[in-house]
């Protein structure tokens, strides 16, 4: 544990008043960037190194939003030393550089204490949320973690990073093939597939302790499980003798209901609808795979992927309820869909190379997926918003990195 002192931040966040009235076109509407100053904050006390990263969190969040421009400091007129808020501040410093709105802080530290340094990390994202909250009106995601696959080797493990890129640590360390991850909805928990028993069975990997459970054993094939809203069930498929049915399971890992009929068709990648009531997934139960949604009880099914494909996958329902994104082939490649609940207004998002595994943001607000982005090399993250615009890679590493799942806020965000 390394010494640490508590933290006291004052946030101040100013725009100029020629700004005021074009906020909300200029930071949601046709994609101009907002741009913001970010100098470095005031310190009051030893804060020390705490605050120089602070301001990196918030420049590097504020970057990846894709909602402003976070104008390089070198360009700032105003002395680092001028540390009034309400008196002695000169708009007119930084107006010439370009910056309609502007962001200070003074941070009081006390006490000295022993702890994780991440408390530093945590009020920068909680810093930022409140910076894209008064810009914007919409919370922010800031502090939320995203787990993906990714090889080493030969093998594939899990890892988890912050929704900002940064903070890349592996979790798994099966020495197998660890795959399709998704999260309880605490966020202290990660259901996924793994075959380190050299047979494909779902486990539970506690991220607070590091230990992993094993829940369902046997020879099937089970992917895609995923908890229900209240975290105790668990929905997946399960492939055996040829047939892959939508199942749900208990913790235990036997077997409530079958949702899906054995008719011989491919039934997978099932997903719960926020509240709980629809469950969405794919099947090739008319041909080609495609999407449907279905009650949670496994009655009336239907199809709503309507795009000009004959193969569309992997459906994610975005936590608003409003929308499902999909993948279908299209464009010489896998391509990243968009469209309402019952399939209509479908819109394409990607259109380069190959884009796979969507995974909505806690607001809704954006997607993360692989992507190759048109090389033809190795899958990377990215994020893109669901009208398609702002795509950013986030990982840049030398192997595949693909399945990724965006988790809950924590709860100490929240507020």
């Amino acid at each position: 544990m390394k010494p640490f002192r508590k933290l006291l931040l004052l946030l101040v966040i100013l725009i100029s008043q020629s700004a005021i009235a074009q906020t909300d076109l200029s930071v949601k509407g046709s994609g101009r960037l907002f741009p913001v100053a970010l100098p470095k904050l005031c310190i009051s006390g030893p804060a020390g190194e705490a605050a120089n990263e602070i301001v990196e969190v918030v420049t590097r969040s504020l970057t990846v939003s894709g909602f402003f421009e976070v104008l390089n400091p070198n360009s700032f007129i105003e002395s680092p030393s001028n540390c009034s808020i309400k008196d002695g501040f000169a708009y007119s410093d930084w107006s010439v550089i370009g910056a309609e709105g502007l962001v200070k802080g003074i941070v009081t530290a006390s006490k000295e204490y022993s702890g994780d340094l991440n408390y530093a990390k945590q009020i920068g994202h909680r810093f930022s949320n409140e910076i894209v909250k008064f810009f914007t009106g919409e919370d922010g995601v800031f502090g939320s973690q995203i787990v993906f696959a990714s090889k080493i080797g030969r093998f594939k493990e899990l890892f988890v990073l912050d929704m900002d890129g940064s903070n890349i640590r592996q979790l798994t360390q099966d020495r197998g093939l660890a795959v399709s991850p998704s999260w309880h909805p605490d966020g202290n928990k990660i259901l996924y597939t793994s075959y380190r028993n050299r047979v494909p069975d779902i486990f539970e990997f506690d991220l607070k302790r590091g230990s992993f459970a094993q829940l369902s054993r046997g020879i099937a094939l089970e992917l895609g499980a995923e908890y229900d809203v209240a975290g105790k069930n668990i929905l997946m498929s399960r492939t055996q003798d040829g047939e892959s049915d939508i199942v749900l399971i208990n913790h235990d890992g036997t077997i409530l209901k079958t949702l899906t009929n054995r008719n011989g068709a491919i039934d997978v990648s099932p997903t719960w609808s926020p509240d709980g009531s629809k469950i969405a997934f794919c099947s090739n139960r008319g041909g080609g795979p495609q999407i449907y949604i279905m009650n949670s009880d496994g009655s009336n099914s239907k199809r709503i992927s309507f795009v000009s494909s004959n193969y569309c996958t992997s459906p994610a329902w975005s936590p608003l309820n409003d929308k499902i994104a999909f993948v279908c082939r299209a464009d010489r490649g896998f391509q990243l869909f968009v469209s309402n609940i019952d399939g209509s207004d479908p819109l394409q998002l990607t259109s380069n190379g190959n884009s796979e595994d969507p995974s909505w943001a806690p607001n809704g607000k954006y997607l993360v997926m692989a992507s190759n982005f048109g090389w033809g090399g190795r899958y990377q993250l990215a994020l893109i918003r669901p009208d398609g615009t702002n795509m950013r890679q986030l990982t840049h590493r030398k192997f595949d990195d693909t399945q990724a799942v965006w988790g809950p806020m924590p709860r100490e965000l929240l507020n």
